[in-house]
């Protein structure tokens, strides 16, 4: 199974701030997109963790372009927590970083200034009023499928900003302390480092630009900040 690539966890174990219990095994994977497996491997996975349900946080043309290929057995619903692409944290064919790197490499001045702001990315994922809404939604029916017995299996692309920030707010509804939450958040770090380390020497080799080798490897990786910055403004 291409773990690195799926940046799949089980959210289960992570002690409640009470000190009273564990978050429930079983219930709740994380994870990148699936499209990565074939439609065997997919079946493999999902009889493994016994998914009932996948959540696809991507935009509709991402759930497009890449497909989860899942079996017949599992119910899937899709629900979008952008509105529209977004550089850098969407990956649709035209607004996938590494494309867009490909296609400007000769240009690092403007591929510089395509570089999103991932601060106020995430503090708008927890405000604005659609993304806040998606977000809520995506929590209620994780819970009910948790209570239903259901394992759900929720995913973007990287499994790291959105499935991040997803998983950020159902851990809130568990009580779940912020330093634990931070630290669930980091863990993506563990798959992320060696494909961004791929990625970052694919950057080196087209655009020949330090800067934007720095930029990329920042980009591709967890930053505690980003998580910090939007569990400031869940409320």
């Amino acid at each position: 199974m291409k773990h690195f690539e799926l940046n799949l966890r089980d959210l289960g174990g992570i002690p409640l701030q009470d000190g009273k219990g564990k978050t429930p095994h079983g219930l709740y994977i994380r994870c990148g997109k699936l499209s990565v497996l074939t439609p065997k491997e997919c079946e493999v996975l999902c009889q493994k963790y016994h998914i009932e349900y996948v959540i696809d946080l991507r935009t509709p043309i991402e759930a497009q372009e890449f497909p989860d290929p899942l079996p017949d057995t599992v119910e899937y619903e899709l629900i979008s927590l952008l509105k529209d692409p977004s550089i850098g944290i969407t990956h649709e064919i035209g607004s996938d970083p590494m494309a867009i790197i490909r296609s400007l490499r000769k240009q690092p001045e403007k591929l510089k200034q395509m570089v999103p702001d991932f601060t106020s990315l995430y503090e708008q994922i927890v405000t604005d009023e659609f993304s806040r809404r998606q977000l809520d939604l995506v929590v209620e029916h994780l819970r009910k499928n948790a209570a239903d017995g259901k394992c759900t299996l929720f995913h973007c692309t990287a499994g790291k900003d959105r499935t991040g920030l997803v998983s950020m707010a159902l851990l809130k509804s568990y009580g779940v302390s912020d330093k634990e939450i931070i630290r669930d958040y980091m863990r993506t770090n563990r798959n992320a480092f060696w494909p961004t380390i791929k990625k970052c020497i694919v950057v080196a080799i087209l655009t020949k630009n330090c800067d934007l080798v720095k930029t990329a490897y920042n980009s591709f990786l967890a930053d505690h900040k980003l998580i910090k910055t939007a569990i400031k403004h869940y409320m």
